[in-house]
């Protein structure tokens, strides 16, 4: 191709003269846009190497040398292998990681990526202390943010293939060593230097000093540090590697997890740090799904996990917890920052270990207080506003259901949400309580845990109680959905609607004396909604019985509302809002369909009503209404 020969008559140029000959950025660009993978290899391989030679003598911006490496050698077929055998002189990776230019920085950190997909060419990084030693300084240390990234995915890209994460291996290799036994496990946890290199890096107590980061940039190395250690969340950063290094940093037996939640952080003098210390600690909470943390998963519970023992032991939840349940123990400027925080900590502590939270009795009582006090000091008018407090209601929202039961002492802070006036928020938060859990483990061959099964049958006595209580709830959602004007309002409506009908509910005892003692008997439950029937046992029957039969289905039913009959066009954002709610509003019908349809298959039964909301979904999304809308919904507060 003429532009590859180009390019090389130009690098010539520039290697003679590399201070004064300017890389001419537009025929570099050009490549791009001209050369793809169906470039000859000796091509290739020709240029990558013409680049690699000029680089260390170039006396001028390298950045479109870097790019064009960086294009040259993205097709999967330019190996590892290939960076190692073909580039000459052979590429020094320390010296790259090491430089002080940012285009050097990355496009080292290109080349070595392409350790990752393989293995055994991660464990040949892994032999190199010198190029693991100057990844983790670079990542820590490095003032520019995309190299930080960059060399964050490296290392764990690494760490993932050495430990047999990787999707790409060796053609007959054997089966992956333990993840703590792997070669690049090894060197970085276990080889001393680079170890207690983190460790150096990361400690306020070195800051200041000769060769070391200022106070500012430790934090920034710090949060960077926090982010790695929550995704590879396993036993090595959990227990002690080297214990001469941990204790030089009063470590005592928890290694880099305790280090960084209890030795790294000034919390109480950096409100900052502390809110990416609380965010880590409720991103650690969560069970991750990658090979790293495989082997940990199927010892962590609904109870507790090896985790939140560790947060527990340390001080960590209760200290976490308080900024949210005890807040008048705490500064208001501290709460502007943490209250969020905090409420995050336990949304996410309730939802994945309902049953230790609901075990908890300070911690269970104490949010429920809490929401019971915010959401009793909310006016219809701080609903119509939206004036929200946003963050109990995902703490609302993530409680175990059994937690959200009335009892004969208390009220359920649930009941205190209204359709009306319609709130995104408080709609939103109906939608995921009603809906019930979501399976936390999606492995179809684990059976369903009896806590699923105890919060699928909470959801669905506390969608009833809930009816009990709101009566008219069915007619303020519907009259939310058809206030297109509140076009956010009117999808939460309509996707509490859909909830509802995609609930995954479960039966409640026959007997008071069976299952948990918040949960009632089916009796118990319909003698507390006084109803003489039995109460359907689907959200899908919930819909199709009465009241949500005559407001519900004619709602999901009638045509589409638009604003193509309003003067002056209505066209533009208006439009746009008016088709997005009638496509959620089919999105509901379709998901309408897909559980009718099953409950026909099963029962031979509601076979007409299938059938009519066939002939509507032929209609298209907007019902057959191409030029005069529907009505268009008014607010009414």
């Amino acid at each position: 191709m003429d532009v590859i020969n180009e390019i090389h008559s130009h690098l010539t140029e520039v290697a003679s003269d590399p201070a004064g000959k300017v890389l001419d950025e537009r025929l570099l660009e050009k490549f791009d846009g001209q050369v793809t993978e169906a470039i000859a290899e000796p091509d290739r391989d020709k240029l990558i190497e013409q680049l690699a030679d000029l680089l260390p003598n170039l006396r001028q911006d390298p950045t479109p040398a870097t790019k064009l490496i960086q294009i040259l050698i993205r097709p999967a077929v330019y190996n590892f292998s290939r960076v190692l055998h073909t580039i000459r002189p052979p590429v020094d990776f320390s010296a790259g990681l090491s430089a002080p230019s940012s285009p050097i920085n990355l496009v080292t950190l290109c080349l070595l990526d392409k350790a990752k997909l393989c293995r055994s060419d991660a464990g040949i990084v892994a032999g190199k202390p010198d190029i693991v030693a100057s990844l983790i300084k670079l990542w820590l240390s490095t003032p520019d943010t995309a190299v930080a990234l960059r060399a964050h995915d490296v290392l764990l890209g690494l760490l993932t293939a050495d430990e047999g994460g990787s999707t790409h291996t060796t053609a007959g290799a054997s089966d992956p060593e333990p993840y703590n036994q792997s070669l690049m496990w090894r060197r970085v946890f276990r080889d001393k230097d680079i170890y207690g290199s983190i460790y150096q890096i990361c400690s306020l107590g070195t800051a200041g000093q000769e060769g070391q980061l200022s106070k500012r940039d430790k934090t920034v190395a710090q949060a960077r540090l926090l982010d790695l250690l929550a995704k590879i969340d396993c036993e090595s950063i959990r227990t002690s590697q080297i214990a001469e290094v941990e204790g030089s940093y009063g470590v005592k037996d928890g290694g880099l997890l305790e280090f960084a939640c209890l030795r790294m952080v000034d919390y109480e003098d950096d409100v900052l740090m502390h809110m990416t210390l609380i965010d880590f600690f409720a991103e650690i909470l969560k069970p991750h799904h990658s090979r790293i943390q495989a082997l940990e998963i199927s010892a962590q519970t609904s109870h507790s996990s090896s985790t939140l023992d560790f947060l527990i032991r340390a001080g960590l939840h209760s200290r976490t917890l308080s900024f949210y349940l005890d807040s008048s123990n705490h500064n208001s400027l501290d709460l502007t920052y943490l209250y969020s925080r905090s409420a995050n900590y336990l949304s996410t502590y309730s939802s994945y270990y309902p049953t230790h939270f609901l075990s908890s009795p300070s911690v269970s009582n104490g949010a429920l207080r809490r929401l019971l006090g915010v959401l009793g000091g909310m006016s219809p008018g701080h609903w119509a506003q939206g004036l929200t407090p946003k963050h109990d209601l995902h703490v609302l929202a993530s409680l175990p259901g059994l937690a959200l039961l009335p009892d004969s002492n208390s009220e359920s802070p649930l009941f205190m949400l209204k359709a009306k006036p319609p709130n995104e928020d408080a709609l939103q938060t109906l939608a995921t309580v009603f809906r019930g859990p979501a399976r936390k483990n999606q492995t179809t061959d684990v059976p369903v845990s009896d806590d699923e099964c105890v919060q699928k049958s909470a959801a669905r006595a506390l969608y009833y109680l809930y009816f009990d209580q709101y009566p008219q709830l069915w007619q303020d959602v519907v009259k939310a959905a058809e206030t297109v004007a509140l076009k956010d309002a009117a999808l939460a409506a309509i996707a509490l609607i859909e909830a509802v009908i995609n609930s995954s509910w479960g039966a409640l005892p026959s007997n008071a004396n069976e299952g948990p003692s918040e949960l009632p008997s089916e009796a118990q439950l319909a003698d507390a909604c006084h109803c003489s029937q039995p109460l359907p046992p689907t959200g899908l029957l919930a819909i199709l019985a009465p009241p949500a039969l005559e407001t519900v289905l004619p709602y999901l039913f009638r045509p589409a509302q638009t604003f193509s009959n309003l003067v002056g066009g209505g066209k533009g954002d208006v439009e746009s809002a008016a088709y997005r709610v009638a496509s959620a509003k089919y999105d509901a019908l379709l998901s309408l369909k897909s559980r009718l349809k099953n409950f026909v298959q099963e029962t031979g039964q509601l076979g007409e009503v299938l059938a009519t909301v066939d002939k509507r979904l032929a209609l298209g999304v907007l019902g057959g209404q191409s030029d005069v809308g529907g009505r268009i919904g008014t607010l009414e507060l």
